[in-house]
């Protein structure tokens, strides 16, 4: 469960804001003025979220093309920024956005474990309306979740909980949840139906966003960026590979490298890694329609065919991958009463981006002017709505 978190240090947060609506047709949420994530009210008019033209034209390098670094750049060009964005290698989303499980809302968590967090996700959520919009649909495989923990209790207490909260969650009984899913071999008596929650392919996702950033005038360069480079207390840009290129603001949003280019100008970002486990399996048995979180197993159908399942990494490490396997397998096929587990595609392991006290990075970094970080878990959902926050800070500056 999501744990309560402090202020983050050594990160200029973007500017923050009061009396934050949760969802649109929801009781309020207040959020602390010092939460890093108070995002502006969604009834903002659009020309006040992004000016489309800005007096200087700023040069802005984005360090990462994962999905963090995607809607940085979208943000900064569709809004007037001269934007390049560094990656690795052409489609070099092999770290976190790629092994993603792609889970976008707030379903699997609770206002008791956090309650600015839980509001965040609500609030991102909204997002991706915009975004669909203006770039086209989604690489969506799934939309709606149905939850069930070990105890009829505990279920009901998390719908009544997100009722509470002012969320759509409903109570579904055995009959509905058997209509809403067939394949389940024994539905339970209850389960908790998110109808908002959603699952899309972060991959395809980022590629998305990166494509449209690149209409609205984004430049790509392929290199690995060895330093950034300030002149005084200002960015000045980065070195690529030995070859400098100039700049009047960077951001850094590769994930736990933001750390490694942080400390080339003496700054240290409070992040780590943590590994996660994403499973790809082959079925027949492809009438999945939704999300499913249940018995310690995260599932969704993918959007080429097949399922995919997330998992704790294990305790024993990589040795201990192939029984994670064969355990989620026989976990899926008793899920729907399938005679053998699936065949396994692929597994995959990742390592995200955490940061110290879990609270997105989003700001600027230390006192060096012009150098921001973009670094959040859970990457996919949060980072339309950063990505928007950090270009606004960059533009108002």
């Amino acid at each position: 469960m999501a744990r309560r978190h402090a202020a983050q240090k050594g990160v200029r947060q973007c500017a923050t804001h009061a009396g934050v609506h949760a969802s649109s047709g929801r009781s309020a949420q207040r959020i602390d003025a010092q939460n890093p994530l108070a995002f502006p009210p969604q009834n903002m008019p659009p020309s006040r979220q992004h000016s489309r033209t800005v007096k200087h034209r700023p040069k802005v390098i984005v360090v990462g093309s994962g999905v963090m670094g995607a809607s940085a750049a979208w943000h900064l060009s569709k809004a007037g920024a001269a934007v390049t964005v560094i990656e690795r290698a052409p489609d070099a989303l092999i770290t976190a956005t790629a092994s993603s499980f792609g889970w976008v809302g707030a379903g699997a968590s609770t206002p008791s474990d956090d309650l600015s967090a839980f509001t965040e996700r609500l609030t991102a959520l909204e997002e991706f309306g915009s975004i669909e919009r203006d770039l086209g649909p989604l690489p969506i495989a799934a939309r709606g979740a149905l939850l069930w923990l070990p105890t009829e209790n505990e279920t009901a207490a998390l719908v009544a909980e997100h009722r509470a909260a002012g969320t759509r969650m409903q109570r579904l009984a055995r009959p509905q949840i058997a209509e809403k899913e067939p394949m389940l071999a024994d539905p339970p008596s209850l389960a908790a139906w998110a109808p908002d929650d959603f699952a899309l392919e972060p991959a395809a996702f980022a590629r998305q966003l990166l494509a449209g950033a690149k209409v609205a005038g984004t430049c790509v360069r392929q290199g690995t960026v060895d330093t950034v480079e300030i002149a005084g207390n200002r960015i000045a840009g980065v070195v690529v590979e030995g070859q400098k290129l100039a700049a009047d603001t960077v951001v850094l949003a590769n994930g736990h490298g933001s750390r490694k280019l942080a400390l080339t100008v003496g700054a240290d970002l409070p992040i780590h890694e943590s590994p996660a486990v994403l499973l790809r399996f082959a079925t027949e048995a492809d009438g999945l329609r939704h999300l499913i979180c249940a018995q310690e197993m995260e599932l969704r159908p993918a959007l080429g065919g097949g399922l995919v399942a997330a998992a704790d990494y294990p305790e024993d490490g990589e040795s201990g991958l192939p029984i994670l396997a064969a355990r989620t397998g026989d976990a899926i096929a008793h899920l729907f009463g399938m005679w053998a587990a699936p065949d396994l595609l692929s597994i995959r392991v990742a390592q995200r981006p955490m940061t110290a006290d879990g609270r997105p990075l989003c700001g600027g970094v230390g006192e060096i002017e012009g150098l921001y970080a973009l670094v959040a878990h859970p990457g996919v959902i949060l980072a339309p709505v950063l990505g928007r926050r950090c270009a606004e800070s960059i533009l108002r500056s």
